[in-house]
């Protein structure tokens, strides 16, 4: 018989349970509300990646589904690349492969080479990067060097501006970067396949890396200002190869009536020239030689900016003038592309590269252009140069050049504002989609209105790097492989072969809201430098490898942050949880 008392208990008791049952049932379906509400919210993980597109391919070539144009420029660059291959018989019989500037130009230049050679290294063999630099020190003028085409003797060591086929040769004496250009070509075939044993070949009974030792010499011995300490010039606008004074030739100085100048451009080439040749020295076991010239790099660049960089202005002036002139006009308050070159090759540091961005940004405005390049602004007014291709806005005076204002990406992009650097390369690409398969050597800033050469090839190798470098931050040499992608929210792919070292580089960048994925493919050599551009304000709390944890640093660069790491060659899937 049941007592009150026990049914009352056992009536609560049963209560209890109904009530923890209901607020489990309630929990569970809170929950399940919750995870399907945050399946919806959250993209799904990329499907696994298919081994096949990450193994290699003897091609480069790269896939941006939001940015066709950019997708676009690959088929251009390949096109005018193409179009600017010339094969002629050397001076001593040696077979050149190269590339002219435009399909119409009959000679290979130094300076063209220069900033084409790490875009045609993705793209053609090693013979076609070594052949025209060894021709051009085959060619290098020595004491047996009576005059070139212009009837100059300038001396042991000096570079041509040309190799022809006709074999004549013409140092163009306005300017002085044809020795450090050749220099840094030289070094791209010396990372990517040459390595030491090319530098200690020999040509005509000299190696290569005497001669561009001596080719440096020369430089300091017929260059150098020594009351600044820095590398002067005809007076030009930055880059350019035409001088302000009347002449029969206006790429030639005239010592007893020009102008000197020493350019912000020059000291940059030179700079970078300085570290190179001392690196490619150290690999040829000239130690004392490599730290005379790390010496010289440094003071160089001390100088550099204790004369040439405007603190008030925010850029490094165009250049000063080392014999007496004063302009009418207000020089000093001229922006110069040559900043963006001061930048890239690692002249100015990280405060004067972020006000060196922002001054062409707002130059780049002020001139109406619709995309970076203007080469200098305001430019110089007319009457200036004698030359009458040198009207303001016009060629070298103010025209906007792809060439240069490709360089300025690849500096945005590796000096830490890849948002600019993406802007700017997808303005070039609009541009280019408006003229399929041409490259203009120079274009108005009024109307794009291209003018020389429409399939330019130093603007096909600047901007090529600018992609293939910058944007996708893809870097193949004989020492390892650098994956650095700078796409932001956009995914993308990209295949980088290497024909020169015979290796390759694939991956697949799939950004989602939380998670970053890189599926990538390379043969190395290894470890793989990784570098994950995190989007602003988040940080990583975790990076696999495969599913398996992986140490990892941030590092931040301008105003760029990344997750670093390395990581094995392969095939494999990085995911960066932030």
């Amino acid at each position: 018989m049941k007592t009150p008392d026990g049914t009352q208990r056992r009536t609560g008791s049963a209560w209890k349970i109904i009530c923890a049952g209901l607020c489990l049932a309630l929990a569970g379906l809170l929950w399940l509300s919750l995870s399907i509400s945050q399946a919806q919210q959250s993209p799904d993980i990329p499907p696994p990646f298919q081994p096949e597109e990450l193994k290699k391919v003897p091609q480069t070539t790269w896939q941006l589904s939001q940015s066709p144009q950019v997708e676009g420029m690959n088929s251009t660059i390949v096109q005018v690349l193409k179009r600017c291959e010339i094969d002629f018989q050397g001076a001593f019989g040696d077979v050149v492969q190269g590339f002219v500037p435009g399909a119409d130009y009959p000679m290979i230049f130094a300076r063209d080479t220069s900033t084409l050679q790490q875009a045609a290294s993705y793209f053609y063999p090693g013979s076609r990067l070594a052949s025209p630099v060894e021709e051009f020190l085959r060619r290098q003028y020595d004491d047996t060097t009576k005059s070139d085409e212009d009837g100059l003797a300038a001396g042991t060591g000096a570079i041509s501006a040309v190799i022809a086929p006709d074999r004549h040769i013409d140092k163009a004496t306005a300017v002085s970067d044809e020795e450090t250009h050749l220099i840094h070509a030289a070094y791209v075939y010396f990372k990517t396949a040459g390595g030491e044993a090319w530098l200690q070949q020999p040509l005509r009974e000299q190696r290569i890396i005497d001669r561009l030792n001596a080719a440096l010499d020369w430089l300091y011995a017929h260059r150098l200002d020594p009351g600044t300490g820095l590398i002067k010039r005809a007076h030009t606008t930055d880059w350019g190869d035409v001088k302000m004074e009347p002449a029969a030739n206006p790429t030639d100085i005239d010592p007893a009536r020009d102008h000197w100048t020493a350019s912000i451009y020059d000291q940059a080439l030179t700079y970078r020239a300085l570290i190179e040749l001392a690196e490619m020295n150290a690999a040829a076991a000239n130690t004392e030689r490599a730290g005379q010239l790390q010496q010289a790099a440094e003071a160089l660049r001390q100088q550099a900016r204790r004369l040439l960089w405007q603190p008030k202005q925010g850029v490094f002036r165009t250049h000063i003038h080392l014999t007496p002139l004063q302009h009418p006009f207000d020089e000093i308050s001229m922006v110069s592309i040559a900043n963006a070159v001061a930048v890239r090759c690692g002249l100015a540091d990280s405060q004067q590269a972020r006000s060196i961005f922002n001054k062409l940004e707002r130059a780049r405005l002020a001139a109406g252009a619709s995309k970076p390049g203007p080469a200098i602004y305001p430019p110089y007014p007319a009457g200036t140069f004698a030359s009458p291709q040198m009207q303001p806005g016009k060629y070298q005076n103010g025209a906007l050049w792809d060439w240069w204002a490709s360089w300025q990406v690849l500096a945005e992009f590796e000096a830490g504002n890849a948002g600019m650097g993406r802007m700017h390369l997808s303005q070039i690409a609009r541009d280019w989609a408006a003229h399929p398969g041409r490259i203009f050597e120079w274009q108005t800033i009024s109307d794009n209105r291209g003018y020389g050469p429409a399939d330019y090839a130093g603007a096909a190798g600047t901007a090529g790097e600018a992609v293939i470098a910058g944007l996708f931050g893809v870097n193949i040499d004989r020492h390892g492989v650098e994956l650095k992608p700078r796409l932001g929210t956009e995914p993308g792919f990209i295949r980088a072969y290497q024909p020169s070292s015979d290796r390759y580089a694939a991956y697949r960048y799939t950004p989602q809201p939380n998670t970053l994925y890189l599926d990538y493919g390379t043969d190395g050599p290894g470890p793989v430098r990784v570098g994950l551009l995190l989007p602003p304000g988040r940080h990583v709390q975790q990076l696999t490898l495969d599913g398996n944890a992986i140490p990892y640093r941030e590092e931040t660069v301008g105003q760029d942050t990344y997750a670093l790491a390395e990581a094995p060659v392969g095939i494999h899937r990085l995911a960066a949880s932030l």
